[in-house]
């Protein structure tokens, strides 16, 4: 990027690393799209999270009433069921299920649903906070120009 007319050129040694301009000056502050870009990001990320949240949920209620013989054609549970069905969808098949004399059914392939869904849940987690750090850093940043962060928490 060509400097303005009447400026100074970058100088080749800035005082901070990835910073441009004489010696002594402080960084330049972030650009406001990596900031805008980070909240579109965690926005995302914070979506896709909770539809893993209410898939966990979702699919321990419908382990319990597989488990407990609930009446499948109440209100409830066939709300349950059917939007279990909807996130069950990938894993149908992988496991074989186990039925009790008196109803009951133990699906392990629920199971190993909740087990996914949580992991990815957790995994979706961290990104939303390290999303979030990085947030803040850049606020911090262009708050306090040419000072070194504080740590992390």
């Amino acid at each position: 990027m060509e400097p303005m007319p009447g400026t100074p050129a970058p100088s080749a040694s800035p005082t901070t690393p990835g910073a441009t301009g004489a010696p002594g000056t402080p960084a330049a502050p972030p650009d406001p799209g990596v900031v805008t870009g980070l909240r579109v990001a965690k926005v995302l990320t914070w979506l896709v999270y909770a539809y893993f949240l209410v898939a966990v949920v979702l699919l321990v209620l419908e382990f319990f009433l597989l488990l407990f013989n609930a009446n499948p054609t109440a209100g409830f549970a066939e709300w349950v069921y059917r939007s279990g069905d909807r996130v069950m969808e990938p894993f149908r098949g992988i496991f074989p299920t186990k039925e009790a004399g008196n109803g009951s059914v133990l699906d392990f392939a629920v199971l190993f649903a909740i087990i996914v869904y949580g992991v990815l849940a957790l995994a979706f987690h961290s990104l939303v906070q390290w999303l979030d750090y990085r947030i803040r850093l850049d606020r911090w940043r262009a708050a306090h120009p040419g000072q070194v962060p504080p740590p992390r928490r």
